[in-house]
């Protein structure tokens, strides 16, 4: 958890995708990671023996490998792959290994070197979600030249993983593909809607950052297995209502007497009613744990939850620490503001909001951790 990590994790909110076709909108590097996690997390379901933790290493290296190669292009980084992919694990690997510690750079090296089912899943999630993108612009651009290729070429990759059942079922395109494809809309929705920022960055992105800074954290004060996996995964998905209400801005939240209880019930018939049953039947239970009360710490007790006070009183338990995923939360915005500010795009609003988070965080633990250093403007001075 350092300021080159978190500053080369959100360079993948500048990188921009399929920039060498007539597209209908931008495509971010940030987004497409997201989604491929969320495809990951529902593949891994489907298939017995997975390690989650493995999965969610394995997907921060990815993340963190496509940020330090920038914009290559999948046939180029194929091409370059079987001829360096030596040299080009160990110009990633050189590029890291001053910002990571030595399990994170070992999971580097890993990424492209294993044949593990998790390294699998995450290969057939990245071509899903590549699809879905390509979609759009197929249909946008049919007449340009190499697209037909371009299909063949997805279609033909994505059959080699049939294998794996959720890849078929997926591919039936019905009820399964369209929660991955309400998950996958959340691109569209930008977050600081009525503040000019850059990067833009909309709340799919935003969902992957927390959950990274929130496996950052939880890794930080020693939380055991399940709470890395409780932890990132409620950051990924927390935002998920978002995608039937959009994103409804704080001043309006918190200047509106009762506003925020009523949203949070409608939120709730949302998620019974519209999101869950998209869901395959396997997840719909851990779904609803996750994007309930979403930042309350939660004792997992089978299919449901007990809420406890504090976060302290889950060390050591299976369960979420709900309030460190909101620090997770806010970190993010405070990354984004001062992030903007730097590219030289300032508002009152974005000085606001940083001001505001270095005040509420001045004097704050959890976990015995230290949140004032990181939330300072000159944590990112490094």
């Amino acid at each position: 958890m350092n300021a080159k990590l978190i500053k080369l994790l959100f360079t993948t909110a500048s990188i921009e995708r399929w920039n060498d076709l007539p597209r209908p909108f931008k495509f971010i590097e940030l987004d497409k990671q997201a989604h491929k996690m969320i495809i990951a997390y529902v593949l891994s379901h489907y298939e017995k023996d997975v390690d989650f933790l493995e999965l969610i290493k394995l997907s921060i290296a990815g993340v963190l490998y496509r940020a330090v190669l920038t914009d290559l292009k999948s046939p180029v980084y194929n091409y370059l792959r079987k001829r360096k992919g030596k040299e080009l694990d160990d110009f990633v690997i050189n590029k890291l290994k001053n910002i990571l510690d030595k399990e994170m750079l070992e999971y580097i090296k890993k990424y492209n070197n294993t044949n593990s089912k998790e390294r699998k899943i995450l290969a057939a999630a990245s071509l899903i979600a590549n699809r879905w993108e390509f979609d759009f612009i197929y249909n946008f651009a049919k007449n340009s030249f190499g697209i037909e290729e371009i299909k063949k070429s997805l279609d033909y990759e994505i059959e080699d993983y049939y294998d794996l059942e959720g890849v078929k079922i997926l591919a039936l395109r019905k009820k399964t593909y369209d929660f991955i494809s309400l998950c996958g809309n959340l691109r569209f929705q930008k977050r600081w809607a009525n503040t000019p920022r850059v990067p833009e960055t909309s709340v799919l992105g935003h969902m992957l950052f927390v959950a990274i800074i929130s496996f950052l954290l939880t890794r930080l004060y020693g939380g055991n297995e399940y709470k890395i996996y409780y932890n990132f995964f409620t950051g990924l998905f927390h935002d998920l209502p978002e995608a039937l209400t959009r994103d409804i801005i704080a001043p309006i939240k918190q200047g509106v007497a009762g506003l925020d209880e009523i949203l949070k019930e409608y939120e709730k018939m949302l998620i019974e009613e519209k999101i869950l049953p998209l869901a395959p039947k396997n997840i719909q239970n851990e779904l609803k744990i996750f994007i309930t009360e979403e930042f309350s710490n939660k004792i997992i007790i089978g299919d449901s939850y007990k809420k406890v006070d504090v976060a302290e009183d889950l060390l050591g338990q299976k369960g979420i620490d709900g309030s460190l995923v909101k620090v997770a939360d806010h970190f993010a915005a405070f990354v984004e503001a001062i992030m903007s500010i730097k590219h030289g795009i300032k508002s009152p609003e974005l000085k606001e909001a940083i001001k505001m988070l270095e005040k509420k965080y001045k004097n704050k633990k959890i976990y015995s951790i230290d949140l004032s250093k990181f939330f300072k403007k000159d944590f990112f001075n490094d």
